[in-house]
């Protein structure tokens, strides 16, 4: 399959311009659990506890109304308890690409990030729903869109390009990227991915996300059914997240929201409970 709008010569450029940090030596401790057929709670709220940072974000995670805890979660094994320990350790390793991409975050980046967990929140949600595991769709909408982070610290304009984007349909904000800075949040999120060791239909759903063509009946398959219900699961989060958080809502959703809610195999008026529920969780 040939990739859209990657150029080898200008990705060569990109790896040296960009300095992505090595995958950080605590997520090989998290995947080794992960694959432990004796992992306990005790073992990850352990793992967690060594570091302040992540400890912290934890507790926030878990206290979030998208939890719908009914008393205030004090310390890390309760949190592990109550997030589960695969959805923890997938919390986790979102944290981590956190803290390696942006270690000084201005605004726009602490913005970005709090956009990110809540999405993978809310994608957990409508796994749930489907009655679909949700540890890789929440991985993907934690690690999606990372190549944005990099370009916000990358290039003071960049935050100026996502107000754009923000606003731009799908299959143009490639496009807006490419004009202004020579490559797309896509292709950067890619790089990180495959530099992080990402299995690659994971690293390819980062690049081709927002391909008109992914979801269109008729067309060739861009990726396998697994990594499109990971990119429509995280589209839908997004679309929650905007239009409960933004006055301008999310005008992008329109041209693909027939073909997004048909893919997760849902009908319009049991998507559109489901947004409305999510909204009340949102706001409660």
């Amino acid at each position: 399959m040939k990739v859209p709008h990657f150029d080898q010569d200008t990705t060569a450029a990109l790896v040296r311009n960009l300095v992505i940090p090595p995958r950080p030596a605590l997520l090989d401790q998290l995947a080794a659990l992960r694959n432990d057929p004796e992992m306990s709670l005790l073992d990850v709220a352990g793992l967690i506890a060594t570091d302040i940072g992540l400890s912290a974000a934890i507790l926030k995670a878990a206290n979030s109304p998208l939890f719908s805890s009914q008393r205030n979660i004090t310390s890390v094994q309760q949190a592990v308890s109550l997030l589960g320990t695969r959805n923890t350790i997938t919390l986790v390793s979102g944290l981590l690409l956190r803290l390696a991409l942006t270690a000084e975050s201005p605004p726009a980046i602490e913005q970005f990030w709090e956009r990110s967990m809540q999405e993978a929140a809310i994608a957990a949600t409508l796994c749930e729903r489907l009655g679909r595991p949700a540890e890789e769709c929440q991985s993907f909408a934690l690690f999606r869109s990372c190549g944005i982070a990099v370009m916000l610290m990358r290039d003071a304009r960049y935050e100026r390009t996502l107000r754009l984007i923000g606003q731009a349909r799908d299959r143009q904000i490639s496009k807006i990227e490419q004009e202004f800075h020579n490559t797309s949040h896509d292709i950067v999120g890619y790089l990180v991915a495959r530099t992080w060791n990402m299995p690659e239909p994971f690293c390819q759903a980062i690049l081709l996300q927002h391909q008109p063509e992914l979801f269109q009946v008729g067309s060739e398959p861009l990726l396998d059914h697994e990594h499109m219900m990971m990119v429509a699961v995280a589209r839908a989060a997004q679309y929650v997240w905007r239009t409960s958080t933004d006055h301008h809502g999310d005008g992008a959703w329109r041209e693909r929201a027939d073909d997004i809610v048909s893919y997760l195999g849902m009908d319009s008026t049991e998507f559109e409970d489901w947004v409305d529920s999510m909204h009340h969780q949102l706001h409660h």
